[in-house]
Formats: structure tokens, sequence, C-alpha cells
């Protein structure tokens, strides 16, 4: 009986690593569809056919003239030295 054990241990060894082996980690999960806010096959073509014109008219490193600077509103300059004393002492004052 003690000289079968080894045989019967390796059999059983060679069956349980098999099933580890085809069974381990064998839950693959399939795409089920889309869902809310998925491209459809269409929509990818079209966005294909988009970057497509594009890039023929002329690529992403074409010139462009310079863009003139926005126009200065008096909110953007600063108030002068002695509004800015006076500001600053009132808010001392608080």
């Amino acid at each position: 009986m003690l000289a079968v054990l080894p045989g019967i241990a390796g059999i059983t060894g060679v069956v349980a690593l098999y099933l580890i082996i085809t069974c381990w980690k064998s839950y693959r999960p399939q795409h089920a569809g889309g869902g809310e806010g998925a491209l459809t096959v269409w929509q990818l073509i079209a966005h294909v056919e988009a970057e497509r014109r594009q890039r023929d008219q002329g690529g992403r490193h074409r010139l462009r003239e310079p863009q003139p600077p926005p126009p200065s509103t008096s909110d953007d300059e600063t108030p002068s030295l002695e509004v800015q004393r006076r500001i600053l002492d009132a808010l001392r004052r608080l």
C-alpha cells in the first residue's frame, strides 16, 4: 500500500496542475455592448475622415498670422502709487 502512495500522489498532482492551468482565469468577460456614450462604427469612420481632411489641408505646422493683442481696458491699469498707499493705510486701520 505504501509503495503505491507516491504514484497516486503524482497522478493527483498532475490532475490538479492540469485543472489549475485550464481553469485559472478562464473567465474572460465578453463585450456585451457599447453602453451610453460609446462611439459607433460610423462615428469612428467619420472621425478618421475628418482627420484625413485636416491632414490634407496643410498639416499641423502651417504658418499663421500673429493675432493682435486684445484691447486694454481701464480695469487692467494699475492704480498710482498714491492710491495704493491710501488703500494700504485704510486696510491697516481696519
